[in-house]
């Protein structure tokens, strides 16, 4: 879902992406001429490999976000939110899902088989 900048208003537009089993839900709303805010929730699972032993595992995702779209490059830092920067005059939710989605692959984790070997190996020498 591409949404033009220029059709962006003040008042809150609810936003609803999905990609493989995650979803992205929230309200986007103009803060001026610059900036879009994007405040919701993405949830659902993720295919990840644990970094122990290398098995698939389907990891759960819950992650309140509150992003800033910038039409062009931002100036400054904001510490509320994360900036992510577009140049074609639009916010590409698609683009964005999929950018999440292999983020959180990127991470290390550890299966729940691992986590029970690790959890029962702490103290012992």
């Amino acid at each position: 879902m591409k949404i033009a900048f220029s059709k962006i208003g003040f008042n809150k537009k609810r936003v609803e992406v999905r990609y493989n089993s995650l979803s992205l839900e929230g309200d986007l709303c103009r803060k001026n001429a610059q900036i879009v805010d994007f405040q919701g929730d993405l949830q659902g699972t993720v295919a990840v490999e644990c970094s122990r032993c290398g098995e698939m595992f389907e990891l759960d995702v819950n992650e309140p976000l509150r992003i800033k779209f910038s039409d062009g490059l931002y100036k400054g830092f904001d510490e509320e939110a994360d900036i992510v920067e577009f140049y074609d005059g639009h916010v590409d939710f698609d683009a964005f899902i999929v950018s999440e989605s292999e983020s959180i692959k990127s991470g290390y984790y550890r299966c729940p088989i691992c986590n029970k070997i690790e959890g029962e190996n702490n103290g012992s020498t």
